[in-house]
């Protein structure tokens, strides 16, 4: 998982021109504490993990952490299905909360086609500005359809 979220936020990393922004500096023993202890998923494509998120959840609020899709297979629904999972899994969660970087000009649009919206923009440093953001989860949506 560190691995492939290395290689896919890279793009990010040059164009922020640092390598010290989250995704990049995680260490394993971070992520490998998230798979053991919250909710870490996985997409396959013939056996290859092609993308990955966390979520960590605390007092019914989840975030969302490292929405990772491998560079090769952007653009064909991954990270769509991945949040999509997480937020099926994790029926409890009354809001999703998550923060971007808006330098990657796809990520907010992305979140918001989602039903997620900018709750704060936040400058990081002269190139970067996060965009966090926040879904409300609301408990028709959560409960079972017949």
């Amino acid at each position: 998982m560190l691995d492939l979220q290395r290689r896919a936020f890279a793009e990010e990393g040059r164009r922020s021109r640092t390598q010290d922004i989250p995704p990049l500096t995680e260490q394993l023993d971070a992520v490998s504490g998230h798979i053991r202890t919250q909710t870490a998923l996985v997409a396959r494509d013939r056996g290859a993990i092609i993308g990955t998120i966390r979520g960590i959840v605390e007092n019914r609020v989840c975030t969302v952490r490292a929405l990772v899709v491998d560079p090769a297979c952007q653009g064909r629904g991954v990270g769509s299905a991945l949040l999509d999972a997480l937020e099926r899994k994790l029926t409890d969660v009354t809001r999703f909360d998550l923060t971007t970087n808006t330098l990657m000009e796809g990520n907010v649009p992305f979140y918001e086609r989602r039903g997620y919206e900018v709750v704060e923009l936040t400058r990081h440093s002269a190139r970067i500005t996060l965009a966090q953001m926040s879904k409300i989860v609301h408990a028709s949506a959560q409960e079972p359809r017949n």
